[in-house]
């Protein structure tokens, strides 16, 4: 290790002694109750305040329960996190990660190390439950100290492909272009806008056939089967995930979009509305097709049926987080969708991902190019 890097690891490690010392670590959940409270402090009427959500989240997950860790004061929770063990195929092998979600720290004892220090616990035991690595979606607030003192690596960032419907809505939601100058451009360039994509846009499904479906049925573990080593490092689609994440989780709907080639399953899409800064956003959270030619029209047209829908229901915008050498990129690129500029970006989506055992990591597991990911492989959305 070089001596810089080797110095700031053991700056690193004081640091978390030092937190560690003066707090009181619980594994699991001692007070559910406490949570929630919690919870509902810091993300008030958002899902994780609501009592149904966590119990879906760490206790429903069909690979099993979620690794969770707080820290208390004389009886308050005072911060929390949790990881979801999830199935990933990684090369050939298919193998155990976490996804980490929930950093939540009482307002009264932030500055205390209260989210390194239970992040920290986290990946231990983690390693320890055979968890190979733990991967996250950082915000402004933890990125650096993911980086610093956790010894996480990002491994890309998630571009933001957007589709606008009605740009004068847009451009006023926006404070850094609410002048008359961009409100008088967004006027101008709506229509421009609505005839590129109408241009853009696939005409007819072809031979494809895009449904509606409310289940993921048995089709689904086979159309997996059939997919799976298209993909270098993907976390595992199959039945159980899918309806797991997409169909039972009950402060969230999803709308599932199914494409058929002479009744066969070619690929699938789940889609769900949100509200952002007052916007309405049609979210494409996952998508998954064979990398074959038949795929790439299936993805096309997956997309365009979900574009009409989410425009039918009344977004402003459609949108989706997916890398650029994505396969589904180029069909975002095919129905209108273009990468959101930096000064309308909401925020940064870089990807992170801790390395859990003590062997070496396997080859290409922190190269973005080796990765499929999407929305749905977070809890955000």
């Amino acid at each position: 290790m070089p001596k810089r890097a080797s110095e700031s690891k053991a700056l690193s490690e004081r640091a978390l002694e030092r937190a560690r010392s003066r707090l009181t670590i619980l594994p699991g959940r001692p007070d559910p109750e406490g949570l929630l409270a919690l919870a509902r402090i810091v993300f008030p009427g958002e899902d994780i305040s609501d009592p149904r959500f966590l119990p879906w989240l760490y206790d429903w997950n069909p690979r099993g329960p979620a690794h969770e860790a707080v820290t208390v004061d004389r009886g308050l929770i005072t911060g929390h996190m949790a990881v979801v063990p999830l199935r990933f195929k990684i090369g050939a092998a298919t193998v155990s990660g976490g996804l980490a979600v929930n950093a939540i720290t009482h307002p009264d004892f932030r500055g205390k190390g209260i989210f390194i220090v239970v992040h920290d616990e986290l990946n231990k035991i983690c390693g320890k439950a055979g968890l190979e690595f733990t991967f996250g979606y950082a915000n402004s607030n933890s990125y650096k100290g993911c980086l610093r003192h956790l010894d996480y690596r990002e491994i890309g960032r998630f571009p933001l492909w957007i589709l606008p419907f009605d740009m004068p809505r847009i451009i006023a939601a926006h404070k850094s272009t609410q002048g008359w100058f961009w409100r008088a451009t967004a006027r101008a360039a709506n229509p421009l806008v609505r005839l590129g994509q109408a241009v853009l846009r696939p005409r007819r499904s072809g031979p494809f056939a895009i449904e509606r479906i409310s289940e993921f049925g048995p089709e689904f573990d086979a159309f997996w089967e059939t997919v799976k080593d298209d993909y270098t490092n993907i976390l595992v689609r199959d039945r159980a995930f899918l309806s797991w994440r997409f169909v039972r989780p009950p402060t969230r709907r999803y709308k599932i979009f199914a494409a058929r080639s002479e009744g066969r399953l070619a690929g699938y899409l789940v889609g769900g509305m949100t509200t952002i800064e007052g916007l309405r956003w049609g979210m494409i959270v996952d998508l998954l097709t064979a990398r074959t030619p038949e795929g790439r029209a299936a993805s096309r047209h997956l997309i365009a049926a979900f574009s009409r829908d989410a425009r039918s229901e009344g977004a402003d915008l459609a949108a989706t987080l997916m890398l650029k050498h994505a396969p589904a990129a180029k069909a975002l690129r095919r129905n209108g969708y273009l990468v959101c500029p930096k000064n309308l970006l909401p925020r940064e989506f870089p990807i992170l991902l801790h390395w859990n055992m003590d062997r070496p990591a396997p080859a290409g597991l922190f190269d973005p190019n080796s990765w499929f990911i999407t929305m749905g492989d977070c809890d955000t959305v």
